[in-house]
């Protein structure tokens, strides 16, 4: 009987030693199979961290690169560094591999269509650009042909102005010497009693028809004109001011060359001309007409 009851007590004490040795066994390999599933755990979150650092550092790299369309993408980076983070947060975590999987996929398409963006503005800008260097050298080529219809009608008016204007050509001076009917050209000062002008005004058909009065000032060789009297009632207008005159001529302009003479005789005849050069100068329609010097000795 004893012996009965030691052998129960044995084959006992066996199952419990196996069953132990059970349990130990599969202890070890839950213990196995945790510590792998943190080391996948571990290593997918390095994945996943690299695969974000990368995808970040390609985003603000494409970002920097195009920073003058940051105003026009100002949402879109709010809500890519939004997933980011949250990305992030759920590594931190240690959240479901697939649920981090789905946002970086998610955060993956959202930066692809940032940069397709970004593609679609440079095209926009190269157009703009396209048309707005066409759009200067239109302005540029409208400036161009403004500042050469402006020098054509300069030059057109400046041909009026001198096709408008009578012109004296053919002028020449000279003094003479006056004994009575007897009358000589000479050079010499002191035999000098009358200087003469003689010109012919141009043929114009442009100009009107009609009254002139033709203007000579005579300019000694030291500068002071010869006047035909004092005030105004000798002088003329040009330009704004009053000249004084040696000597004037109305005349009646028909369109046609006309030949003129002119000539002012010294009221003194005691006191002898200068000796030098004279300049002689023409005026009409307040207007220089022409002008020429002679010399007295």
């Amino acid at each position: 009987m004893e012996t009965t009851h030691n052998d129960r007590k044995s084959k006992r004490l066996k199952r419990i030693i196996y069953a132990l040795l059970l349990l130990f066994i599969i202890l070890i390999i839950a213990v196995i199979w945790v510590m792998r599933q943190k080391s996948e755990t571990y290593a997918q979150n390095i994945q996943m961290k690299d695969e974000l650092a990368q995808l970040m550092s390609e985003y603000e790299s494409v970002r920097q690169e195009n920073i003058q369309f940051q105003h026009d993408l100002t949402e879109r980076d709010s809500i890519i560094l939004a997933n980011s983070a949250e990305i992030q947060k759920l590594i931190i975590d240690q959240a479901d591999y697939r649920r981090i999987r789905r946002q970086l996929e998610m955060l993956r398409g959202i930066t692809q269509d940032y940069v397709r963006r970004i593609d679609s503005l440079i095209i926009v800008n190269e157009e703009l650009a396209i048309e707005n260097e066409e759009i200067r050298r239109e302005i540029s080529v409208e400036r161009e042909r403004s500042r050469e219809l402006a020098r054509v009608n300069v030059q057109l008016d400046e041909k009026v102005a001198q096709a408008s204007t009578l012109r004296a050509y053919g002028v020449n001076a000279f003094a003479q010497r006056v004994r009575g009917a007897n009358v000589t050209e000479t050079d010499k000062a002191v035999r000098a009693d009358r200087i003469v002008v003689e010109f012919t005004l141009s043929e114009n058909k442009i100009v009107p028809a009609g009254p002139r009065t033709v203007y000579v000032r005579i300019a000694r060789p030291d500068g002071v004109i010869i006047l035909a009297g004092e005030g105004d009632a000798y002088s003329f207008e040009l330009g704004g001011e009053r000249l004084q005159y040696t000597v004037k001529q109305d005349i009646v302009y028909d369109n046609t060359a006309q030949s003129i003479r002119m000539s002012w005789t010294k009221r003194d005849t005691r006191s002898p001309a200068m000796v030098g050069f004279y300049r002689v100068v023409i005026y009409t329609d307040h207007q220089e007409i022409g002008q020429t010097t002679f010399e007295l000795k």
